[in-house]
């Protein structure tokens, strides 16, 4: 006979074959136990080669999948709750069958876990990380741009990737920035990351710009758009 374990333990794999991965307070909400008995059954999962835990929860292990550099770099945001309230503001925009550019922000890819809710998207990046992510944990049709990949950053933002996005035309364009100011708008330390926001918004129906609140009342040295550039700023207030 199923044992009240046994049911936490089936609940917490359901919840994580579904969400890919999930923080501790979550699955504390979802069972409905303490903290402690969720960090025992996640234990026993890991033992078992289910989960991997991470700082602060847990990732589903794909045995078909080399998990290795995802789950290395999961753990660096997964318990980022400012990033992970924004990304779920930022969803509410997200339509079926929306063209959508997300791009190489650790804000962009609290997005992932909401995106297999949506049908028919079509997601192009210039971060091999998030395109590597959304390719293995969701449906979404996936298009990274090409170019040279910044060292150590997994990112392109080289001129073959800028003028590869002349031929396309988004719904939506989900970004982060380096600092933002409400009169001078968004703006950057990488030249290349502001010219290619300033491509963005000539091909992009509407912008919408994710911004923690560390990188508020902040302007760098490159403008990338303009606050008539943008169509909402989300903030986690």
């Amino acid at each position: 006979m199923a044992t009240a374990k046994d049911d936490r333990k089936k609940k917490i794999m359901v919840y994580l074959n579904k969400n890919k991965f999930a923080s501790l307070g979550e699955l504390v909400e979802f069972v409905h136990y303490s903290s402690a008995t969720v960090k025992r059954d996640l234990i026993e999962l890991e033992n078992e080669e289910q989960i991997r835990r991470t700082r602060g929860g847990a990732i589903l292990i794909d045995a078909e999948k080399v998990d290795a550099a995802y789950l290395t770099k999961v753990e660096n945001y997964v318990n980022d709750e400012e990033k992970r309230s924004i990304a779920e503001k930022t969803i509410t925009y997200i339509e079926d069958y929306m063209t959508i550019f997300i791009d190489s922000s650790s804000t962009a890819l609290h997005l992932i876990p909401y995106l297999n809710r949506f049908h028919g998207l079509r997601v192009v990046t210039n971060s091999v990380l998030t395109a590597t992510l959304l390719s293995e944990h969701t449906n979404v049709e996936v298009t990274v741009i090409g170019g040279t990949v910044t060292k150590k950053k997994f990112t392109v933002n080289s001129v073959t990737a800028i003028n590869q996005l002349n031929i396309y035309q988004f719904d939506l364009a989900l970004l982060s920035c380096r600092g933002f100011d409400e009169d001078k708008g968004a703006s950057e330390i990488s030249e290349g990351e502001a010219i290619l926001k300033q491509c963005l918004k000539e091909c992009t129906d509407k912008i919408i710009l994710m911004v923690l609140q560390s990188k508020k009342n902040k302007v760098y040295f490159y403008k990338s758009l303009l606050p008539d550039n943008i169509y909402i700023v989300i903030e986690n207030l």
